[in-house]
């Protein structure tokens, strides 16, 4: 067993030898913020939780600390992506752990969902944290306050997001866990995990400030709450309130498509004008918050080649789309300049699947130190969301001219759509899910919109999918085992 593994459960065990039955959900913070005497009184002039928050500068600490769990190792640096990418048709994994996920034969026990379930939970205890404690600190400016404030409930909400879009039912948990008892909680339903998730952007929207206002590169505005506010929505299937939402973030006209196709992720060209919310990696807070190792993605030896774009994705582009080329490396394609000579083309006997990923990662670089910072939310999602709204409101035309926005893009310029070819509701949606497959590759949509849409059966089951058993991944069984308020998913 790898020692962070044994170590991990060296104190799980300590803490259930104490309370008995512990709900493991927030261990990652809580054994994080503990040595293996906490049980022993702290000294009297220790200062204590409700006493460090006591300014503004510790206000900035705490929700600085949210925005940190996004870029953790378990999140958006690496394992989080793999089970966003790998279990789609557009990724192969390969030299490396996790190869279930190719099969879907992973079991509830697989250590990589143990992991993203746990640190997004704890993303979301110290959202609860900052929620509950920044209020009563008296010495600091209102409307600070109120941005910070937002900030948290916005990242609650993105948190809460991928939980309910990778489990479906979790526990919905609003406030600071003050004992492990506390947490042992059944699951909520989705229903009520969407109250809280609208709840939480609609104060968000309200709070937080425009771009320009923002004052700190990588902090959350209005407009990205909007965003995921109807990114919500969507996945609900409240396609009145999404095309609301994502309506008023395209009428501000604060964002626009940029105009070259092959910078969107670029470690030049971050922050870019098509971002609405993108994790800082080298940056200072909110950014900082260490290295993305997107190398992993290259084929060796410039990378360890674990995650290689897959033939079915290649294949998916139309004949003269220029997006392919700035997708996908293919063989004799310019790969690595400050590699030796004999790597500065890429070389498809390299790749399991004879091809890699190009988008971020071009050129190739041999180091895993200038890596670009992750989008999360950009604008051509947000057209892309607006016409699927649209389209099932009936709105063909509104639907077919977002659609026709992202195709018009300079460097793509793909001939639009017409009501020849999207005339009815159903050609509008085959071509919406086309377009998001090809625009947004390797940006983590693919695996959540087949899901979401009942389609995941029809390209996934060749893989192994099954709709009654895949539909949701299994809760992880050492949760299930420790608390006894909560029930597996059927059929795990």
């Amino acid at each position: 067993m790898p020692s962070h593994r044994m170590n991990l459960q060296f104190k799980m065990n300590k803490i259930m030898n104490v309370y008995k039955l512990l709900f493991p959900l927030l261990l990652l913070l809580i054994l994080s913020a503990c040595d293996d005497d906490f049980l022993v009184k702290a000294p009297h002039d220790a200062i204590s939780e409700d006493g460090y928050y006591n300014s503004e500068d510790r206000a900035i600490s705490a929700i600085n600390a949210v925005y940190a769990t996004l870029g953790n190792a378990d999140l958006y640096e690496d394992w989080m992506v793999r089970i966003l990418e790998v279990p789609s048709d557009d990724v192969v994994l390969a030299r490396s752990t996790g190869l279930e996920y190719n099969n879907w034969s992973f079991t509830a026990a697989d250590g990589i969902l143990f992991r993203v379930y746990g640190r997004l939970y704890e993303g979301i205890y110290r959202a609860n944290v900052v929620l509950e404690r920044v209020p009563g600190i008296d010495d600091m400016d209102a409307a600070d306050k109120e941005r910070i404030l937002g900030e948290a409930k916005f990242l609650r909400a993105m948190f809460y997001h991928h939980l309910t879009a990778f489990w479906g039912e979790v526990p919905l948990i609003t406030s600071v866990v003050e004992s492990p008892e506390d947490a042992l909680i059944a699951k909520s339903s989705r229903n009520a995990i969407y109250d809280q998730m609208v709840s939480d952007l609609e104060d968000a929207a309200a709070a937080l400030p425009e771009p320009a206002n923002v004052g700190e590169v990588g902090r959350a505005t209005r407009y990205a709450a909007m965003t995921l506010l109807g990114k919500v929505h969507l996945y609900h299937e409240n396609y009145e309130d999404a095309e609301v939402w994502l309506g008023r973030v395209i009428d501000s006209e604060e964002y626009r498509l940029i105009d070259d196709f092959s910078q969107i992720i670029h470690v030049d060209n971050e922050n870019n004008a098509e971002s609405i919310f993108e994790l800082q990696f080298e940056n200072p807070p909110p950014g900082g918050i260490g290295t993305r190792r997107m190398n992993w993605n290259l084929v060796q030896p410039v990378g360890a080649g674990h995650q290689m774009a897959s033939e079915s994705i290649v294949n998916a582009f139309e004949a003269g789309d220029p997006r392919l080329e700035f997708t996908i490396y293919r063989d004799g394609d310019d790969f690595c300049p400050s590699c030796d000579p004999e790597f500065h083309t890429f070389d498809s006997g390299l790749s399991a699947t004879g091809y890699a990923i190009k988008k971020g990662m071009y050129p190739a670089r041999n180091t895993q130190n200038q890596d670009p910072n992750q989008p999360i939310l950009r604008y051509a999602d947000v057209l892309l969301m607006y016409a699927e709204a649209a389209n099932e409101l009936d709105m063909l035309g509104e639907a077919r001219d977002a659609l026709n926005e992202v195709r018009a893009r300079p460097s793509v310029n793909m001939p639009a759509r017409t009501v020849l070819d999207t005339g009815n509701k159903e050609d509008m949606f085959d071509a919406i899910v086309h377009e998001r497959r090809v625009e947004l590759a390797f940006e983590h949509q693919r695996f959540f919109d087949l899901r979401r849409w009942g389609l995941a059966t029809q390209y996934l089951g060749p893989f192994g999918y099954e709709e009654s058993r895949h539909r949701w991944f299994p809760l992880p069984q050492n949760e299930v085992d420790t608390n006894p308020e909560l029930v597996q998913i059927p059929n795990w």
